[in-house]
């Protein structure tokens, strides 16, 4: 275990109702500042209940991602909060998504089944990988209009709207048998998908970043106001110039040797400070620390007001860890860093984040001193005794919400106290928590 103080010295290279509907649990583990109102499972139909992923939003729709295909949500004022509105039944991997007015962006990172259920307007992507593109002017009938099969499919996806198009930075690697556009050797790039918003069915790659050494990255997030896109590279974060959305440039790169699994990136909203999630091992099964001072699967901070010089500032982790007791929690349980957002805070002073721990559930971090870290609220929720597994955990307009994966717990709905609309800048009309744009 390494403390802070050797840490910071080391070297630095730059549609139907869900069939239930739960709140607060009796055993459920939570800070007395923050409540669940609810938790709704994502009903994949046919009685089915799928492994949720990552989540968008676009005033009172909440997109979510699935293992089975993407879900939509109706956000609502009062109880019971959300309703699923939609389903689109198209699996093919984790289902990462995007949302930008009438189109939602699908990752598919493994093939898609050709005679999966409802499927028929995916025929274009099936036994394929790349990335899907929705149609949801009828949320309650999402269909597929347009496919892009991408080298090394797309684990992950980011988008930045430009002009009259979207541009969508593809993050894959490779990760099943090599082929001869998709191994360790042929593959570090990262894909620019071009959609025309007149035509989106034509979308197509229109421009790669090489990213070597890096095999390709895992998250990319966009800080749209200052034209700079940070990337979690597997081995690397580096920073980009993305002032031209086709020919991005790299300007700086971070190596940290604690950092295992550059994951997910975050800055905050004065483009002071950087913060990287290490997904330790992949999120494999057992990893839990379970220590604030550990530095497995931490987020760390760096300060960018130099950006093509990041410094390192300390790190924070999680001081909680899931311990299965059922050969059901054992295959999923993992308690490192997941998906994340920084909050706008009103005070220009403070820094806070909203992160999905895995096992280790909700965490509510206080970054205002980078190297003092702090979590200011948390919650684990034990459906019937099973610990979560937190992939997402957003704020979005006053609440946040989290999505679970390997439980199957579906989306949560919480709120917390000193988190609302008056210590928080409200996002316009969507959220895609990896396109930092009010």
């Amino acid at each position: 275990m390494l403390l802070k103080s050797v840490v910071v010295g080391l070297l630095l290279v730059v549609g139907s109702v869900p069939v239930a509907v739960g709140a607060a649990g009796p055993d459920d583990d939570h800070s007395p500042n923050i409540k669940q109102l609810v938790n709704v499972p994502i009903d994949a139909g046919g009685g089915a209940e799928a492994d949720g992923s990552d989540m968008a939003f676009q005033k009172n729709l909440l997109v979510a991602g699935s293992y089975s295909g993407t879900a939509f949500y109706k956000i609502l004022r009062g109880a019971p909060y959300v309703r699923q509105v939609g389903f689109h039944p198209c699996p093919g991997g984790q289902g990462d998504v995007s949302v930008y007015k009438d189109l939602v962006f699908v990752s598919l990172d493994s093939p898609q089944s050709a005679d999966a259920l409802g499927c028929a307007d995916a025929k274009d992507s099936a036994g394929k990988e790349g990335i899907r593109i929705l149609d949801i002017s009828d949320v309650t009938h999402p269909r597929q209009i347009g496919f892009v099969e991408t080298d090394c499919g797309s684990h992950t996806h980011t988008i930045l709207p430009k002009g009259g198009a979207v541009y969508i930075y593809n993050e894959s690697y490779p990760l099943s048998a090599p082929t001869e556009t998709c191994s360790a050797v042929s593959h570090r790039k990262v894909s620019i998908v071009k959609v025309p918003l007149s035509n989106p069915s034509k979308a197509k790659v229109a421009g790669t970043l090489d990213v070597s050494p890096e095999i390709g990255c895992h998250d990319v997030t966009i800080f749209a106001e200052e034209k700079m896109a940070a990337a979690a590279c597997i081995g690397e974060s580096q920073i980009w110039n993305v002032e031209d959305p086709l020919e991005p440039q790299i300007i700086s790169r971070i190596f940290n040797p604690s950092i295992q699994i550059h994951h997910g990136t975050g800055v905050t909203w004065d483009g002071k400070h950087l913060v990287i999630a290490d997904e330790f091992a992949g999120s494999v099964t057992g990893q839990c620390a379970g220590s604030q001072a550990s530095p497995v699967g931490a987020m760390w901070f760096y300060n960018i007001e130099d950006p093509t010089l990041p410094v390192l500032e300390g790190y924070f982790n999680v001081p909680r860890r899931g311990d299965p007791e059922s050969p059901e929690e054992v295959s999923y349980i993992a308690c490192t860093t997941h998906n994340f957002n920084i909050l706008p805070m009103k005070d220009p002073k403070r820094y806070v984040a909203a992160v999905g721990y895995r096992a280790s559930g909700l965490s509510i971090v206080d970054f205002s001193d980078p190297a003092g870290a702090t979590e200011i609220g948390h919650y684990l929720q034990m459906n019937d005794g099973l610990i979560p597994d937190v992939w997402a955990a957003y704020w979005y307009n006053g609440r946040i919400y989290a999505n679970d994966n390997g439980a199957g717990q579906g989306v949560s709905v919480y709120e917390m106290k000193g988190l609302t609309g008056k210590e928080v800048r409200y996002f316009g009309d969507r959220l895609n928590p990896q396109v930092q744009s009010l």
